[in-house]
This record gives structure tokens, C-alpha cells and sequence, in this order.
């Protein structure tokens, strides 16, 4: 096998972007994932994203991938429109975008990742294997869905990320748990599809635009901060955060989540046919099951996750973790896409050299 220079663990907006920055600087890649899987297979069909356009799109060095570019294509006589983007638009877009890629992607998952002295060995699903100098983890969110210890081990439990199952319910006594956007859009496509839906939260929702519980202005600023948040110590990032990171519905959703019952304690659950978690995501690097038990070991982390450096470098030569798992060195903005901006360019240079 010859070694490549790099490969990208993932083909969502991070693994995309950088493929899209190494590309166009010449820098050999292999990039393998299922591509955009979370967009097109594990959102809410009828929702809006909570992103706007400009923070939506993929990022490409020369806006190559523009949203706008791409709706003034696809309806030429219609006005861009502004603010939150619609789950079914937004995948009309996607699509589009992986029709022009000038590289090809393998959509296949790694199934083991194993350190080499000279670089790395990673063995697909099909049982190919790549050899990269480097590597870089652009897995997403897929390995880290969070279900309370209440619910673990139930068959019947559904995380909200398992859309399509949740889809498949009909006419069912389902319960739902969360607080968040998640929890909101669970409860309309259960009700739209007849089921008897109750819920349980701790606490009433907030019902909020912003995915931050924070002034639109300040929002955008924040989400575009990457940079100067390294710089803070990463308990520090988290503790500022964490007061206006609390769970948020869209207002669009009240009247419907109002309708149906809810618990501020959990019920007796045995009467119920399934239950969806909306509960969210903990970031673990031992969840990353393809990371090989002696490369699990060499990676130095903080509270279960990898520790970077300013260019994404973790404790292991030549081996990077990008995407929302660095929220806590970073912040805020690599829970969206478009911290890939600030991302992309940075580690490009880096894999050039």
C-alpha cells in the first residue's frame, strides 16, 4: 500500500472542508464517511436548521459552495431567502454540493485505526486498508449519543437521532425526554404521524431562537470567536458557555409542544411502547470504537475528550481531531458549521508542511 499524505475520517462539513482547502493547495487526501450523513439521513425532514444561510454553507476557499450561488442556480426567479434554513432545502444543497466534488470520496466507515511507526493504518469496512501520514478525526456527533442511565439498556429507547425509526412509529403511546429543539421536533413528526405522545422535562422549555440563549448580535459574534477563545483556559471556555448554553426550542413550536401532557417527573414508563431521548450528546474519545486500544491510550485528554492545540493537534504525532468534539478548546463555534471556517485553512497549512 502507499502511504498518502493524509486522511480524513469523516464527510461531513468539517471533513469536507478541509478536503476542499487540501485539494485546492495540491496536498494529497483520501477522505472516507458517509457523506453529510447527519443532514441527510438524521434530521427532522419538516424542520429548519437552527443555522442561517451564511453559516450553513460548506466551506470551500473560494465560495465555490455558496448557498446563495447555489439557490440563484436552482430558482433563478426567486429571492434567497433570509434567516433559518429549511431541512429540505438545505438537502437539495447538499446534494448539489457532492455532485461537483473534483475528489472522490469512500463511503465506507473505518472499523480500526491502528498507530504505525511510520504513520497510521486504517482498515475500512469493505477490509481495505489506507496508510496516512496523518490523520484527522472528523466524525461528528454519530459516536456520541448521550441516553440517561434510566433509559440505558431499554429496548424500547429511540435517540432522536435515530430519525428513522422514530419515522416508523405510528399510532403508538410514546414518551418523550428533553428540553431541547430535538425534543420539539420528535413531538411534531410523532403527532404528525397520529401517535398518543407525552413528555417529560425537568423543567419547562425555553422557548428562544437562538440554539444560544443569547441576543442575535452577540450570537454571531461568538460563533465567529474560534481564535481568540484558544487562548482561555478550557474550564474556563465551558463555565462562560455553559450560563447561555441552556437548552432552547424555537417559538414556531409552542403551541404544538403545549398541546400534549407534560412531566416535570418521570412517569411510571411500562405503559409506554417507545421512548425517544432527546437528551443530546457526550463527547468521549472512547466512544470512537475504531481508535485501536494502544492509540486509545497514547491520546491525553480532559474529561474523556482529546486535548488539541491550536492547529487540532492532539497528543499523538500527526493525528487531529476537528468538529464540534474540540467545542471545549475552541467554543461555541465548532458546534456549528461554521466553525469549519476557521478551522479549514488553519489545518491545511498545517498538512502542507
Amino acid at each position: 500500500m502507499r502511504m498518502v499524505q493524509c486522511l480524513i475520517i469523516g464527510a461531513g462539513p468539517y471533513g469536507l472542508a478541509l478536503a476542499n482547502y487540501l485539494h485546492e493547495q495540491g496536498t494529497e487526501f483520501k477522505i472516507t464517511g458517509k457523506p453529510m450523513e447527519l443532514w441527510r439521513e438524521h434530521t427532522f425532514p419538516s424542520a429548519d436548521l437552527r443555522s442561517d444561510m451564511p453559516t450553513s454553507e460548506i466551506v470551500h476557499p473560494t465560495g465555490e459552495y455558496a448557498i446563495s450561488r447555489f439557490y440563484g442556480m436552482r430558482y433563478p426567479d426567486k429571492p434567497v431567502p433570509r434567516g433559518r434554513v429549511a431541512v429540505s432545502l438545505y438537502r437539495e444543497y447538499v446534494d448539489w454540493v457532492l455532485a461537483q466534488l473534483p475528489y472522490p470520496i469512500r463511503p465506507d466507515y473505518v472499523m480500526d485505526l491502528q498507530k504505525e511507526k511510520a504513520g497510521f493504518v486504517a482498515t475500512l469496512a469493505n477490509g481495505d486498508k489506507v496508510r496516512a501520514h496523518h490523520v484527522v478525526i472528523a466524525t461528528g456527533i454519530a459516536h456520541h449519543l448521550k441516553i440517561p442511565r434510566t433509559f440505558q439498556g431499554d429496548p424500547r429507547v429511540i435517540h432522536s437521532y435515530q430519525v428513522q425509526f422514530i419515522a416508523t412509529l405510528r399510532k403508538k403511546r410514546v414518551l418523550v425526554v428533553g428540553a431541547g429543539q430535538s425534543a420539539a421536533e420528535s413531538i411534531d413528526l410523532l403527532l404528525e404521524n397520529e401517535n398518543d405522545v407525552e413528555w417529560y422535562s425537568r423543567k419547562p422549555p425555553r422557548f428562544y431562537t437562538e440554539p444560544l440563549d443569547l441576543p442575535r448580535w452577540i450570537f454571531n459574534l461568538v460563533i465567529r470567536s474560534a481564535g481568540l477563545l484558544h487562548r482561555l483556559p478550557p474550564k474556563m471556555i465551558q463555565r462562560v458557555f455553559g450560563i447561555f448554553s441552556a437548552t432552547t426550542m424555537t417559538p414556531d413550536y409552542q403551541s404544538r409542544v403545549e398541546k400534549i401532557p407534560r412531566y416535570s417527573h418521570l412517569p411510571e414508563t411500562a405503559g409506554y411502547d417507545a421512548i425517544v431521548t432527546a437528551t443530546g450528546y457526550r463527547y468521549d474519545v472512547k466512544a470512537l470504537n475504531f481508535l485501536s486500544p494502544d492509540l486509545l491510550s497514547q491520546i491525553r485528554v480532559s474529561q474523556d475528550i482529546p486535548v488539541v492545540d491550536r492547529q487540532f493537534r492532539s497528543s499523538v504525532p500527526n493525528l487531529y481531531f476537528i468538529g464540534p468534539i474540540t467545542e471545549p478548546f475552541f467554543g461555541p463555534p465548532m458546534k456549528f458549521i461554521v466553525g469549519a471556517r476557521y478551522m479549514a485553512p488553519r489545518l491545511a497549512r498545517v498538512l502542507a508542511s
